[in-house]
């Protein structure tokens, strides 16, 4: 809460709010490719000395229009923890990415989002939800956990949906590194925290978008603020996407919608009042099968899917923040939410080739998920002295109920489904009616954990950060007859974890960190509120990781990067045991690797956004098939993935921004016999503003039509590529 004699301002992140524990007013601590990213990175690091960076107070650098070169490392972030730290506090690699720069490279997807920051590889298809990523040479939903406003989902199957779209969204925080502290288990990888847009006291503001693209591509989207009255204040933002897609039938729509009321009666308390809707018909498409073990080009705009194949996701979110400043030096915060998560498939999956003129169409999936869980989390955040060293301690809990339905047609035939099917010129046919979906269990997760955080600045330049969480599940399942007259049965399972870290942060200037730090994660080895009997007595994998890195604003505040390495193992990994047929946690998997982030505004006009990671991720010891898989590769982990961006305004009205991904080769199993091409997509953007309200925006998308441009592979041998070159026209407009 930051007030003033005219206005009173109300910023939330999940660890400030309150003047009087805001940074500003706590006691001030005084292959080849691989090679050429690291020479650059490293060639643009040594652009001025620690001497120079004299002003650690950084404002975001609007360049023109919708562009900006924003600085980062010295805003707080609450993906970290709950102690208001900002990046050069944290003893870990933290990243930001904010509204002004989504909205300049034109990401409407969180996906497209969050794989603009360093060593994020998008793993995504369908099956997935559409939201995975690698990260420091793991993947899955398991090891990098999403949260929305500090709330997470926990999963179903491996599934995550939200949130749909970047409208609603006023920041992404990513966290790399072990965070089973700050959010429970998983997180051995990366916490991604979307920040959505809050009411404000103060001036109203509301801005528009129409845009129009190929493939069909319309979207319309509003939203704004305003104050109410001296206690209230609102924000409402929806947003509207319609596209037909590259690919036959392969439409999809989403429509979302955030509304947040913010009730403020004196400066001391506050409650803000949240809801957020996502309607998804997603893609119903589920990739291009390989012939002779080529991407056929000519194939990619064929879907193989029935013609009424679907993909559709509902969730809504309701959420109440409170925040109460009990005295100068303490603070209590509550989050209470209920969530409701619907998911439902009916498509024809897999496709085999058969001929040289010939597929196998098989896998008729109908999946049913309807999960609801409500929660409340509440901490006490304290700040005072140890003796003449200044600390900041928070401690609380966490509860979660979550109940889940899955339904499926795996017992009714649909399962069963194969034909054969020409090339080209086949008939997609449709679903079978007498292949419907019906309840194949139902479960009960009851989760709770306890929590702390603390930091204690042992001199002007040196602090220390340690945190702990324990966390323990009770789990319910009820498999119900089906149709093949299986009798229903029932177990439950449980588990606990205490997992922890330690780090310490050397200021050698203000705007200069050293750090280093330890932690560890835990991650279950399927989703905790899918536990099946087989997997029912497996205990969580375990992890640790070893992190340090430097950090630094430079250039009189015009420049900043960060650059960190780290160590990763994961223990009791499920594998095989050698000359048998049974599953036990003997596998190890690891990962080590280098990240850096460079961010400079060298002139008014221009501003330079880079990052990179190279990573070594292996099997330690793991088994499959009856083979030794001890040294390989995990599938789907890219050795070196880069991303650049340049934003440049020649003269006062235009903006030109270009930028590339480039992802390296991916093995696409664990037995290292299949890969997934690298691939170098450019954009590039020309923004022209009209009016101090007004700018109008072109786009190209993958404008050299990148043809290896492999997101994932679904099923053996079939990929799920990515858009190829596309255009879209865009007029914002604000007031």
């Amino acid at each position: 809460m930051q007030h003033s004699t005219s206005t009173k301002t109300f910023t939330h992140a999940s660890a400030r709010a309150i003047t009087a524990i805001s940074p500003s007013s706590r006691p001030t601590a005084t292959r080849n490719t691989s090679r050429l990213v690291t020479a650059v990175a490293l060639a643009l690091l040594g652009l001025q000395s620690p001497t120079f960076a004299a002003d650690a107070t950084v404002e975001e650098i609007i360049v023109v229009g919708q562009g900006v070169g924003s600085l980062r490392l010295d805003v707080a972030n609450g993906v970290a923890g709950r102690l208001g730290l900002n990046a050069l506090e944290t003893p870990a690699s933290v990243d930001l990415i904010t509204k002004a720069e989504i909205a300049t490279k034109g990401d409407y997807s969180a996906l497209e989002a969050i794989t603009r920051s360093a060593g994020l590889a998008s793993t995504a298809n369908n099956g997935n939800g559409g939201l995975q990523v690698s990260s420091r040479g793991f993947n899955g939903h398991n090891t990098t956990i999403n949260t929305y406003d500090g709330t997470r989902l926990y999963i179903t199957a491996g599934t995550v949906t939200f949130p749909a779209d970047t409208w609603t969204l006023d920041r992404v925080e990513v966290l790399r590194g072990a965070g089973s502290v700050i959010n429970g288990i998983g997180a051995l990888a990366t916490t991604i925290n979307y920040v959505p847009k809050a009411p404000v006291f103060g001036e109203s503001e509301f801005e528009t978008l129409v845009a129009g693209g190929s493939f069909g591509m319309k979207r319309v989207a509003a939203g704004g603020g305003a104050q109410i009255n001296d206690q209230l204040a609102y924000r409402l933002d929806g947003a509207f996407t319609d596209k037909d897609g590259y690919v036959d039938r392969a439409d999809e729509q989403r429509k979302v919608f955030a509304g947040s009321l913010l009730y403020m009666p004196t400066n001391n308390f506050s409650m803000k009042f949240s809801i957020d809707h996502a309607n998804i018909d997603a893609a119903p498409y589920w990739g291009t099968p390989l012939i002779n073990g080529a991407a056929n080009t000519s194939m990619r705009k064929n879907n193989y899917n029935f013609s009424d194949g679907s993909v559709e996701y509902k969730d809504t979110w309701s959420r109440v923040h409170t925040e109460w400043q009990l005295s100068p030096s303490l603070v209590f915060r509550n989050d209470t939410f209920m969530i409701s998560a619907k998911r439902e498939w009916q498509n024809l999956e897999e496709y085999y080739q058969a001929s040289n003129t010939t597929l196998d169409r098989l896998s008729y999936l109908g999946i049913v998920h309807d999960q609801d869980q409500v929660g409340t989390r509440s901490d006490f955040l304290l700040t005072s002295n140890l003796g003449s060293m200044a600390n900041r301690f928070s401690i609380g809990a966490e509860i979660n109920s979550i109940k889940m339905d899955y339904l499926n047609n795996f017992n009714t035939g649909g399962f069963d489904v194969a034909d054969t099917v020409p090339l080209f010129g086949f008939n997609p046919g449709t679903r079978p009616a007498s292949a419907f979906t019906q309840l194949d269990y139902s479960t009960e997760t009851r989760q709770h954990g306890f929590f702390f955080d603390d930091v204690l600045e042992l001199t002007d330049q040196l602090s220390l950060v340690l945190g702990g969480r324990y966390d323990k599940f009770d789990y319910d399942r009820v498999n119900q007859a089906q149709v093949t007259g299986r009798a229903r049965s029932a177990f439950d399972a449980g588990f606990s974890k205490l997992t922890w870290r330690s780090g310490a942060v050397y200021q050698v200037t203000d705007d200069f960190s050293l750090y280093a730090q330890t932690s560890t994660a835990a991650d279950p080895v399927t989703s905790p509120i899918s536990i099946n009997l087989s997997n029912a007595d497996f205990k969580l994998s375990e992890g640790r990781q070893y992190e340090v890195g430097l950090k630094q604003q430079l250039m009189n505040g015009r420049a900043e990067y960060t650059l960190a390495w780290f160590d990763i193992e994961k223990e009791n990994l499920v594998t095989r045991i050698p000359g048998t047929t049974t599953n036990a946690q003997i596998g190890q998997q690891s990962s080590d690797g280098l990240e850096v982030t460079f961010r400079v505004n060298p002139l008014q006009n221009l501003s330079i956004d880079l990052n990179a990671a190279f990573i070594d991720s292996q099997y330690d010891t793991y088994y499959a098939g009856g083979a030794s898989l001890s040294g390989n590769t995990p599938n789907s982990i890219p050795d070196t993935t880069f991303n650049l961006w340049v934003n440049w305004a020649p003269v006062s009205p235009l903006q030109l921004g270009a930028g590339m991904r480039y992802v390296d080769e991916r093995y696409a199993d664990d037995a290292n016999s299949r890969t997934l091409p690298e691939y170098q997509v450019f954009d590039a953007s020309a923004s022209w503003t009209v009016s101090p309200q007004m700018s109008v925006i072109l786009r190209a998308r993958n404008f050299t039509d990148e043809k290896d441009y492999v997101l994932s592979e679904y099923v053996d041998n079939q990929y799920v590529f990515g858009d190829p070159r596309s255009y879209e026209l865009s007029l914002s407009y604000a007031f």
